[in-house]
């Protein structure tokens, strides 16, 4: 609750962060190193293409 100013600010904020932040978070202990990045690569991939945002150089 540091820094919402109500419990339902916290809760919209968190409903929305929960899904965002899931999707960059695979299951690392369930992966090899290998599968783990190219999961991840993936990921970033589909979040460039939905946001519009640029690959950092």
């Amino acid at each position: 609750m540091r820094r919402f100013k109500s419990p339902g600010h916290a809760q919209r904020f968190l409903a929305a962060y929960g899904p965002i932040a899931a999707h960059f978070r695979p299951h690392r202990h369930r992966l090899t190193a290998a599968a783990y990045h190219q999961t991840r690569d993936q990921r970033f991939a589909t979040w460039r293409a939905v946001t519009g945002t640029p690959a950092l150089a």
